[in-house]
């Protein structure tokens, strides 16, 4: 048991996770079954690394399949076609050319990239995506990263990635690559769940195997130049999306509430946070982070 990250083999045990629990809830939120990702294990467990902070799930090996991903696909919120590190990411992109997505879904912000006259391209795992993508035209391939390293090494100005890492099970290997396609100089962009959020008080079937396999936080992020040759340039959270304020309600609720009538609350609390500028000042979903390759 190592982290996937800098494989320091020192860690906290946060929880256990029954995978009964998991399978159950699955079925009765998404009808999905997700038993035969899990395997024949029985229990989960969340760690947190003592040297970088970065907290995962042992055992090890238990990424969702393209089965998994083909059936998330159905639903309309599962790949959104704008999100705010995007925005962000524009900003970072200036005086960069050649740029490419890791994990590209569809194809949506590349297509914003080549609009706004980037020569952007993206590579996806899903078989479905990648087809979509491509019908739309864009230069968007089914390819392992590993294998476009070998291809393209330093070719590219700037390399990102959006609610991705969270999904790979070598973590380690995932960002080495990513530094190895970029120019000296070229720009690495990542977005990930800020798990310093709401998110830390949520059971988020989408925040456990086989979904995510890590959870991430600023700090984590503010080290990752202690690992890789990089210098942070910029670390921005996202403030709460209005799509986003009925869960985080509902996340407070169950947390200092508890299972009483919380309807009209629920309601009141939400309509508060849209209409006195409290939405700014909540911490959101996601962390956004960009660097310098050195």
């Amino acid at each position: 048991m190592v982290c996937p990250l800098c494989a320091s083999p020192e860690a906290n045990l946060v929880c256990d996770i029954p995978v009964t629990k998991l399978v159950e809830s699955w079925l009765r939120q998404y009808a999905i079954n997700i038993k035969p990702e899990l395997k024949d294990v029985a229990t989960i467990r969340l760690y947190a690394c003592i040297g970088c902070s970065l907290r995962y799930y042992i055992p090890p090996g238990l990424a969702g399949s393209a089965l998994l991903y083909a059936a998330l696909e159905r639903f309309d919120w599962y790949y959104m076609p704008r999100k705010w590190e995007h925005d962000i990411a524009l900003q970072d992109l200036q005086g960069r050319a050649k740029v490419l997505e890791v994990g590209c879904g569809v194809g949506d912000f590349v297509t914003r990239m080549r609009e706004n006259g980037w020569d952007a391209e993206g590579i996806e795992l899903n078989d479905s995506a990648v087809q979509t993508a491509q019908a739309r035209g864009l230069p968007v391939r089914r390819i392992d990263l590993n294998e476009l390293v070998v291809e393209k090494t330093g070719q590219y100005d700037a390399v990102c990635s959006f609610q991705v890492l969270e999904h790979v099970p070598n973590t380690c290997d995932f960002l080495q690559s990513c530094c190895a396609l970029l120019k000296p100089g070229g720009r690495l962009m990542v977005g990930v769940p800020n798990s310093e959020s709401y998110l830390r008080y949520q059971f988020n079937l989408l925040d456990m195997p086989p979904h995510h396999l890590t959870r991430w936080s600023p700090a984590v992020l503010e080290r990752l130049p202690e690992y890789f040759p990089l210098r942070l340039i910029r670390l921005e959270r996202e403030p709460l999306a209005s799509y986003h304020v009925h869960d985080y309600v509902d996340t407070c609720l169950n947390r200092f509430v508890g299972p009483l009538n919380r309807q009209p609350v629920r309601n009141s609390v939400a309509w508060f946070i849209h209409h006195t500028g409290l939405q700014k000042r909540i911490t959101g979903h996601t962390v956004y982070a960009a660097y310098e390759r050195t």
